[in-house]
């Protein structure tokens, strides 16, 4: 029998923090330069809040507004990390079990949780990714096959679909992984974050819009901005090696298809985590 995985042997201990007093600048160049989504706020070695991407690129002023670059850099550089950040904080302790810490970030719609001491002092940070990534390196045996955990109920497009649609359809579905088949052949692989990621591009020198994704889309169709059918699996692959290709990859889900290119489903983030709880095969997407 396995040992059960604790929060202490998954989180990385030396996570990077903000102060009540950094400014929105510190903020942004440290999530650029470290590729993090998610800085914690502490306060003489307490976590006070937590500040995420999500609130930076809402603090941010649009370059719309004719800002000269003096006028930008002063206006950033008066936002605060006590003026955006969220609190109170969801926190997991170094000794908790890492499917309680998973099933708390599952519920509570998280990517990631600052790990904290009896004393409520930061010990490290925890993210989805760290769980993920220790579960994959665990003895798993029992995991099974793809085909045993995948998501049948595929919801597709195909390469002519508007752009605009699919953004939609993500939008709507709450998925991660749109599977563009011509018939029944996958034919490339849309990602919700390359969508955002070309709404963000147009968005940043016209700023916000009504309906952003079907302004900025407009004119686009899904096979402009898939990926090439390569990021896929087949089904009698192992779970933990799907688990470490979506790793590798960065996205949120793979298509399944047959050795003759047919689509069978999609596995997802969200199929992984319920393969780590323990839990029966849904027919939804990935978790955010």
């Amino acid at each position: 029998m396995t040992t059960p995985l604790l929060v202490k042997d998954a989180m990385h201990a030396r996570a990077v923090t903000l102060f009540p007093h950094s400014t929105l600048t510190d903020a942004v160049v440290t999530m650029q330069e470290l590729r993090v989504k998610r800085l914690p706020v502490v306060q003489d070695g307490r976590v006070v809040g937590i500040v995420t991407d999500g609130e930076v690129r809402r603090a941010l002023p649009t370059l719309s507004e004719g800002l000269t670059p003096w006028a930008f850099t002063d206006r950033v550089g008066r936002v605060r990390a006590r003026d955006i950040m969220r609190h109170p904080v969801l926190t997991v302790t170094p000794d908790a079990p890492l499917t309680a810490a998973l099933r708390l970030m599952l519920d509570r719609r998280v990517g990631g949780l600052p790990v904290v001491d009896e004393d409520g002092e930061l010990r490290g940070m925890l993210t989805l990714t760290d769980v993920l990534r220790a579960e994959g390196r665990a003895a798993r045996l029992h995991w099974g096959a793809v085909d045993q955990h995948m998501t049948r109920g595929v919801v597709t497009v195909t390469p002519g679909t508007p752009a605009s649609e699919a953004a939609a359809t993500l939008k709507i579905t709450r998925l991660h992984v749109l599977p563009v088949v011509q018939g029944t052949q996958l034919r490339g692989v849309l990602h919700e974050k390359d969508l955002t990621a070309a709404v963000d591009r147009a968005g940043a020198t016209h700023g916000p819009t009504v309906l952003a994704d079907q302004f900025f889309l407009n004119g686009l169709t899904a096979a402009d901005l898939m990926r090439p059918p390569t990021g896929y699996v087949t089904e009698s692959v192992p779970m933990r090696d799907a688990l470490t290709r979506m790793l590798n990859l960065d996205v949120h889900g793979l298509p399944v298809i047959t050795e003759d290119g047919d689509l069978l489903g999609v596995v997802t983030i969200s199929d992984v985590i319920r393969t780590v709880l323990g839990e029966s095969v849904g027919t939804g997407g990935a978790t955010t």
